[in-house]
């Protein structure tokens, strides 16, 4: 039998945590531990889950925040008992079979004793009421199981532009954190769920899982994205040149690929406040993607900066 421990950061999250807490009460194959790590909130958020009386709850506290809820995330991944590790964060929530779904395709895999994550698809439920799947559903369906080895991750992602693995729709074999290093708490002020994501798939195969079981509500409160700064190198850039050193030939130029990838999108997303610093994306593969490096070089300077700026604006216009 597989047990989970679910996982749930907490930090100013108060409008949303009743939400998430009772998507893990109502889940049809029941979470055998259920931990909420309050990062040093501020909004009463922590006396929403101090209502309830579970035997399964634990509530963990930390003195101050971290960022992302890394450190959060690991405090309550080394207390837990259970073998696998299900993500959810305070302002997400589950479909009622979302934790059977998962268990259901870890049982279904031929070797389920070899994966180290196993992810579902979810819905984005954006502020106006629309509904969309992940790019991964949209993409290639969710009708079976499919593993996917290190170098199928690495190409999924890069055809995807995004990381196929999202953290609420998550759970990872607790063992499989911790040899690849648990979340890197101190290292990343964003980005650090795909780091830790890419890590763990250098080891181990993950499996995505059939059906649309989470859902991601992009109309939360204090976000990470929109409150962590972006005056920071992609933490990834280091995890990827470190991986080059020993990754096997074929991995090696979707590596560079990836890392030119999440350089690019993340100086795109930077570019919106400032002009680029140059460090963000130091040894960007300029040969394997010339045309970015370019844009890159131009959002370096304060007019490529300002043009950015304007496309967006454009751009979301016309969408409009």
């Amino acid at each position: 039998m597989t047990h989970f421990a679910v996982v749930i950061p907490l930090y100013n999250k108060r409008p949303h945590i009743e939400r998430a807490l009772n998507a893990v009460f109502a889940q049809t194959d029941p979470a055998a531990e259920i931990f909420v790590v309050d990062d040093a909130s501020t909004d009463g958020g922590l006396d929403e889950v101090l209502r309830h009386r579970d035997a399964r709850l634990r509530i963990l506290r930390r003195a101050e925040p971290g960022p992302g809820g890394y450190a959060a995330r690991n405090m309550a991944i080394l207390r837990a008992q259970s073998e696998w590790i299900a993500f959810l964060d305070a302002d997400d929530a589950w479909e009622p079979d979302h934790l059977a779904a998962l268990r259901a395709a870890i049982a279904r895999t031929q070797e389920p004793d070899r994966i180290a994550c196993v992810f579902a698809g979810y819905s984005n439920v954006w502020p106006d009421g629309r509904k969309e799947p992940d790019r991964y559903t949209h993409r290639f369906g969710r009708k079976e199981e499919r593993l996917l080895d290190f170098t199928d991750l690495l190409a999924t992602w890069l055809d995807l532009e995004e990381c196929p693995i999202w953290t609420s729709a998550s759970a990872f074999r607790r063992q499989a954190l911790i040899d690849a290093g648990l979340f890197p708490a101190g290292r990343c002020v964003r980005g650090g769920d795909k780091d830790l994501w890419l890590r763990v798939a250098r080891n181990a195969p993950v499996v995505a899982a059939p059906g649309i079981t989470a859902v991601y509500h992009r109309d939360a409160t204090n976000m990470v994205t929109r409150r962590n700064t972006t005056d920071a190198r992609h933490c990834l850039c280091d995890t990827i040149t470190a991986m080059l050193r020993d990754a096997p030939e074929q991995a090696r130029p979707l590596l560079r690929k990836l890392f030119n990838l999440e350089v690019y999108l993340y100086a795109l997303y930077a570019a919106k406040e400032r002009k680029v610093n140059p460090a963000f994306w130091r040894g960007f593969y300029a040969q394997d993607d010339p045309l970015r490096f370019l844009v890159l070089a131009g959002l370096s300077t304060h007019a490529g900066a300002f043009a950015a700026r304007r496309l967006r604006a454009i751009l979301h216009r016309a969408a409009g």
